[in-house]
């Protein structure tokens, strides 16, 4: 069954700008950094009565909202500079002579997928898109500009950034024991480590079980360390 056009769109934007394995180690550095709050709360009060969780809770919403921010400005910051970037090298190509800019392609191809092919496949790819980038007018290249596509994915991180906030549920369903609220964040957490330490070995061709204990337990060592703190 297709999916709706608008979540075809957001796909399509989630997919050109947070390729695999970006979007799950988003979400798993935003999990660490909840997981170090929620774990950090206790050493600041030995008293569970003194502390007031609302106000907690607000500080982690607050502060992955801000980094969430700042990653899609950030985010379409790059995508400006980047689009600059491409114009200056298509100038360049387009100004230079044919070793120089046959190098250049070359260079820019070479951290991309195309670097997998054989020479004499590069080498043909590198001779279409030189004569393909003679055919850009240079009208083309004077202005940079911030399309829809860019605003779409500056929300989109905004909402990886925010979503390992699930974690802190409990905080509002077990109002009366936050040792136990604490207690069940960090189950949710370790769970979801798990979950997108797997996505992100599928992402990268590795060994899906062992990458997703592996991101688990360095959340389960960041838990640890806590409970130590605590009673030292």
């Amino acid at each position: 069954m297709a999916l709706p056009i608008f979540l075809q769109k957001i796909k399509r934007t989630t997919t050109k700008y947070f390729p695999s394995p970006a979007w799950p180690w988003e979400i798993i550095s935003g999990l660490f950094i909840v997981l170090i709050m929620i774990n950090g709360l206790k050493l600041f009060s030995k008293d569970s009565l003194l502390i007031n969780r609302v106000f907690f809770v607000l500080v982690i919403l607050v502060i992955n909202l801000i980094w969430g921010i700042f990653d899609g400005l950030m985010l379409i910051f790059t995508n400006l500079l980047e689009e600059g970037r491409y114009n200056k090298i298509i100038s360049r190509i387009k100004s230079s002579d044919n070793k120089i800019a046959i190098e250049t392609i070359t260079n820019e191809l070479d951290n991309t997928i195309i670097s997998r092919c054989d020479k004499k496949v590069k080498e043909q790819i590198i001779e279409m898109v030189l004569k393909n980038l003679f055919l850009i007018p240079q009208t083309t290249f004077k202005k940079v500009k911030i399309f829809k596509d860019d605003i779409i994915a500056a929300f989109i991180c905004i909402l990886f950034v925010l979503s390992p906030c699930i974690v802190i549920l409990p905080f509002f369903l077990l109002i009366n024991n936050l040792t136990l609220a604490i207690l069940v964040s960090n189950i949710i957490g370790l769970g979801l480590l798990f979950t997108f330490g797997y996505k992100l070995g599928s992402c990268t061709d590795r060994n899906k079980i062992i990458t997703g204990m592996i991101i688990m337990l360095i959340g389960l060592v960041i838990v640890v360390a806590a409970i130590a703190f605590e009673f030292y």
